[in-house]
């Protein structure tokens, strides 16, 4: 490891996040104090803090954000009302307690499960929660995704051109020990910048390149801004009333957005990732149907892909249908060689079924406890998706809340929301997260690239919808007030 990386790690979690929050509107902080920090530290690193608590990549995006938060922001918390809306999260961060006492494991082992669940996804769903309490807020996280994205842009032409080895150069060691089987596709390098995996960056630069193609589309968006609020120019507007000028943000200096979003398509397809690029032609089709179709239905099967996944591969010994077959004639007219790599996982698949039903609701906890071994203790299977590493050390009611952090804000947009008014620009982002939560829950189920990102996006889309239950139980609240005050009067 170079120097860089302990500078890094301790200089993102005690000075680049507090100084952003001095420095720019809280909520573009917390956003920024995420993504970016997500998209450029690196990985393995670890030292200690307080106790079990370590200084980690997931703990330097997550608790740094959440630790200035409570020191310069904390009314955002204080204004923060739970919902039963928010109960999918709850469970899942605190159903690994029950799992280790259910395993003998003990009460610390099932704490620090915990406290590694809260890192990942319980503070990213309460930044975004906290923090979106409206359509223009979320239309601002989803812009900072998009602003980080093409600052990735030159680190990916690099990486195409002179192969994935950014995060050694700068950090000093490899992510992740491909054996170079991985860095080469279709011809060509598959960059990684700083992530774990090319798998990853491709599903990343997917998501970013649809969002900006349906705010374009939806013209939610005409221009890119270069600089963030609060370190703009100001420009000054008539009021209203005629009664004199209010000071606003000025745009300042911007792009054209319409070459943003094709130039981000391109990259996406020059990374290489046939996981990215089939999630944004999954993405894209649900996009068109609610557009063009006024139908919310593919949209709602997208959400449901993951949950049916699951369940049919667990009643297969029920109901003997396998759905291995159609699956990899479908891969094998795209590549041969990813058809073999996914018939591969899907015989550990069934393996690790096996023994995750033989504890169905609580799962057998960590410590490798779901993998299956010979007589000689020698591990039999390797574990890919994240669908499965869930239902074996979590159980059913760990893997349903997992999902359901993801997907129950999707299902509820859309009963909320009819597809004409998704596809107007003030819910472009919303609709279009929506899109994103389906396309990064459905790539849990051939692999497990965890990001805090998506999660931050779940709990945005909930602050949304929390936000506007309650604007429209005060409103109804308030239609109702004369009708009770005539009647007490006729009463008297």
């Amino acid at each position: 490891m170079t120097p860089l990386v302990q500078i890094a790690m301790l200089g993102w979690f005690f000075v680049a996040v507090p100084a952003m929050f001095l420095l720019l509107p809280k909520r573009t902080a917390a956003f920024c104090g995420l993504i970016f920090g997500w998209l450029f530290l690196p990985w393995a690193a670890k030292y200690p803090l307080i106790g079990p608590i370590d200084i980690t990549r997931d703990s330097a995006v997550t608790l740094s954000v959440l630790g200035c938060m409570m020191v310069f922001d904390p009314g955002v918390l204080l204004r923060l009302r739970p919902s039963w809306m928010d109960l999918p999260v709850v469970v899942w961060c605190f159903s690994p307690f029950f799992t280790s006492i259910s395993n003998g494991l003990g009460a610390y082992d099932g704490s620090a499960s915990i406290l590694s669940q809260f890192w990942t996804w319980g503070i990213p769903y309460l930044i975004g929660r906290a923090y979106v309490t409206n359509a223009a807020a979320l239309k601002h996280l989803v812009m900072i995704l998009i602003v980080g994205a093409v600052i990735y842009v030159p680190f990916i032409m690099w990486e195409i051109r002179f192969s994935p080895q950014l995060h050694k150069r700068v950090y000093g060691y490899v992510t992740y020990d491909h054996g170079g089987t991985a860095l080469r596709r279709l011809g060509g390098y598959r960059p990684l910048v700083f992530l774990r995996h090319g798998l990853m960056l491709g599903v990343f630069m997917a998501v970013t390149s649809l969002l900006a193609l349906w705010f374009w589309h939806t013209k939610a968006v005409d221009k890119l801004p270069m600089m963030p609020p609060g370190m703009r120019g100001k420009e000054a507007v008539q009021r209203p009333d005629g009664r004199g000028k209010k000071f606003i943000d000025a745009l300042g200096p911007a792009v054209v957005f319409w070459p943003v979003a094709f130039g981000l398509v391109m990259v996406a397809v020059l990374c290489r990732a046939l996981n990215g690029l089939i999630l944004l032609s999954f993405g894209l089709a649900a996009l068109w149907a609610l557009r063009y179709v006024k139908s919310r239905v593919p949209l709602a099967l997208f959400a449901a892909i993951p949950f049916a996944f699951a369940g049919l591969r667990m009643s297969e010994s029920m109901t003997g249908f396998v759905m291995d077959e159609p699956i990899l004639n479908v891969l094998s007219k795209i590549s041969a060689e990813r058809a073999e790599s996914v018939e591969y996982r899907f015989k550990n698949e069934h393996l690790l079924t096996e023994k995750a039903l033989q504890r169905p609701m609580l799962g057998w906890g960590g410590w490798s406890r779901n993998r299956v071994y010979d007589e000689d203790g020698n591990d039999m299977t390797v574990t890919d998706g994240y669908w499965i590493i869930t239902l074996g050390q979590s159980g059913i009611i760990g893997m349903t809340g997992m999902f359901l952090t993801l997907l129950m804000p999707v299902f509820l947009l859309l009963r909320r929301f009819d597809a004409r008014t998704l596809c107007t620009p003030e819910l472009a982002a919303a609709s279009g997260l929506a899109v994103v939560l389906c396309m990064y829950a459905m790539d849990c189920l051939p692999n497990a690239m965890l990001n805090p990102m998506y999660v931050m996006a779940a709990g945005g889309l909930t602050g949304l919808l929390y936000a506007a239950r309650s604007r429209k139980q005060t409103r109804n609240r308030n239609r109702s007030l004369p009708k009770m005050n005539a009647r007490s009067v006729q009463s008297a």
